[in-house]
């Protein structure tokens, strides 16, 4: 019933079986079908199908309310047992975005050496998505990723470590490449480059959101792309333009130019999440340091 519950949980943020499923990596049907074998051993509705989506059953409100917690803690409970079999309590296992790594993780890495040197720090590379997926599956302790992660925000710590302005990264030869700044409703008739919603949940979405608010229109895509580098060819290769965090901007890319965005509010959430429960005292020392306290 576990898995049914993590899908159910899931449903309830989304608001959208079919939301819920992409997020699953599921197909609809299913989901659904999680969805009544749940109801069918709960004894009654949990979720009200609208044209809009689903909404939550008094049931399925104390069923979310109950269960949110309850999770929280069989997961810490797991990872905990899990990491003493595998002799990992003197380990730290940290995702990150590659592109964020150099400006938001060193620094805090170098600390966490220098006062726990009997400390490993295990480093993975990992998308957003693939950092939601191995905090729920307690393959990682803490995560450095993007506001995607708000969705874990039930389940586990979660504090934002930065909000960052916008670049928009264009091909060399683009008629707007030597503006200082450029307005997005400038960009009206350009085609931007789709990510792949498993590895940068929401991404997408928040694009047509910052084009709408700030152009008065909605944008055109091209792709997917599944990371940072493809999505740099797609600008270079494609004709196309992508809106994208100013941290991505230490990269030197063959055909193409990053140029600020002058538009207010057109920002990224850099968060910081890890698991709940007591931290050790390394992992103490490394969240201290990337918020910078004393």
């Amino acid at each position: 019933m576990l898995p049914q519950i993590r899908a159910f949980l899931i449903v309830s943020e989304e608001g959208s079986i079919n939301r819920a499923a992409e997020r699953l990596r599921l197909s609809q049907s299913a989901l659904s079908r999680q969805m009544q074998a749940l109801e069918h051993e709960m004894g009654g509705a949990l979720l009200e199908r609208t044209s809009n989506g689903v909404t939550l059953t008094l049931a399925g409100l104390a069923l979310q309310s109950a269960m949110g917690t309850v999770l929280a803690g069989y997961d810490r409970a797991v990872t905990d047992v899990r990491r003493i079999v595998r002799g990992e309590m003197n380990i730290i296992r940290i995702g990150y975005m590659a592109s964020a790594a150099k400006e938001y993780l060193d620094a805090a890495l170098k600390r966490v050496r220098a006062a726990h040197p009997d400390l490993t720090l295990k480093l993975l590379d990992l998308s957003p998505g693939e950092q939601i997926a191995a905090l729920r599956a307690g393959e990682i302790d803490v995560g450095l990723t993007d506001e995607s992660a708000e969705v874990l925000a039930r389940e586990f710590y979660t504090r934002v470590l930065v909000s960052i302005p916008s670049v928009i990264a264009l091909p060399e030869q683009h008629r707007l490449r030597k503006l200082a700044k450029i307005r997005l409703a400038q960009l009206k008739d350009e085609v931007f480059v789709k990510s792949d919603e498993h590895e940068v949940p929401g991404v997408n979405r928040r694009t047509t959101a910052f084009c709408w608010k700030h152009g008065k229109f909605r944008p055109r895509f091209v792709g997917p792309t599944h990371s940072l580098a493809e999505t740099f060819e797609t600008v270079a290769n494609e004709n196309a333009v992508a809106i994208l965090p100013a941290f991505v901007r230490h990269n030197s890319v063959t055909g193409v130019v990053m140029l600020p965005l002058a538009d207010e509010g057109v920002t990224w959430k850099i968060l910081v999440v890890w698991q709940r429960g007591k931290p050790t005292p390394a992992l103490r020392t490394l969240l201290d340091a990337m918020f910078k306290k004393t």
